[in-house]
């Protein structure tokens, strides 16, 4: 199987850095599209993770699709699987 490398970063970093781009704090942010604003300062942190209704929220909000979100997410997500928590697992296809 061919080792996959992928370079870790939290959802949550990417959208920091575009709220200093545009000058934005988490807390506006989280104003604007209607939630909690613990949960985008979570986010930011990377204590919480992307679902399907932030990024849908943060796509209208900022311009990124709801793709590029939860993509960064999955990505996130692999990278912190520790391969041996699957290394014994074999192929059963033919």
């Amino acid at each position: 199987m061919q080792q996959l490398h992928l370079t870790p970063i939290h959802p949550g970093k990417v959208l920091q850095d575009e709220l200093e781009e545009i000058n934005i704090s988490s807390e506006a942010l989280a104003n604007h599209i209607e939630v909690p604003p613990n949960i985008i300062h979570d986010i930011c942190d990377g204590k919480k993770d992307i679902n399907a209704l932030i990024a849908m929220k943060l796509s209208r909000a900022l311009g990124a699709s709801p793709q590029f979100w939860l993509n960064l997410q999955n990505n996130w997500e692999i990278s912190q699987i520790k391969e041996s928590e699957y290394q014994n697992i074999q192929s059963i296809a033919a």
